[in-house]
């Protein structure tokens, strides 16, 4: 037997083992070279679910040296939406988790591998899954945590000591001077209207005086009546009315 015959028939039975172990999930493209794909389901407890694709081509040296393999992420429509702490694999985590296999399986060149490939692939992918989703409701549960802190601090009051109750008192103390001369400011003033007004009233009333006032006060009014009599009026004693009634 030829080495490509060996390598042929090594290829062979591990195709044959592969589609023993994953009926369903096997998919031949091609038989020379061989070239087939695996479906991996992802479905750990507490993650989102998710399925994987395993492409597989097996080089001509296979298994003396690594296949060409890829990874790929099934666009399931069939799954609700992500939620807020459904953690789901991106590209970077296809990549890393390409260079990782890669990494751990060139050092088990000679025996066939692709059945640990992808055992492997499905614990890592669901570990990573598993780790993302942690991490999100972590920060999902410090932003809640956040927003109930801040709800509380709407409802307590300043925490009292001695350095700001100080400051306040200063503060009162500027407010309760300043009141106190806007309120004499404003005093004074009343009591400067109110002379005002009281000096205002005195006045108007001595511009109106009655004639009595002004006779008992002037006394060239009496004389000046005297010019209206003649020589022989006689003189009125107002008395004699008063007896008269």
């Amino acid at each position: 037997m030829t080495n490509s015959e060996h390598y042929k028939d090594e290829q062979n039975n591990e195709i044959e083992i592969l589609q023993s172990i994953y009926p369903s999930e096997f998919t031949e493209h091609s038989t020379d070279p061989h070239k087939f794909s695996l479906k991996i389901p992802i479905e750990e407890e507490d993650i989102r679910p998710c399925t994987l694709i395993l492409g597989v081509e097996y080089t001509a040296h296979y298994p003396d040296e690594l296949p060409e393999f890829t990874i790929e992420l099934v666009d399931d429509d069939t799954l609700p939406a992500a939620g807020e702490t459904d953690a789901v694999l991106e590209s970077k985590d296809l990549t890393d988790i390409h260079s990782k296999l890669q990494t751990m399986y060139e050092s088990n060149l000679g025996m066939a591998m692709v059945f640990g490939m992808a055992t492997d692939l499905k614990e890592i992918a669901g570990q990573l899954l598993a780790d993302k989703t942690k991490e999100l409701k972590r920060q999902k549960d410090a932003r809640l945590q956040k927003e109930i802190e801040a709800d509380r601090a709407k409802f307590v009051g300043t925490l009292v000591t001695r350095e700001n109750f100080l400051q306040w008192k200063e503060r009162f103390q500027a407010e309760m001077a300043l009141k106190n001369a806007t309120l004499a400011d404003s005093s004074a003033e009343d009591s400067k209207s109110s002379a005002a007004r009281r000096l205002g009233t005195k006045a108007a009333a001595g511009g109106r005086l009655t004639g009595r006032q002004l006779f008992e006060q002037d006394k060239s009014l009496a004389a000046s009546d005297s010019s209206y009599f003649a020589d022989g009026d006689a003189s009125v004693d107002t008395r004699e009315f008063a007896r008269a009634k």
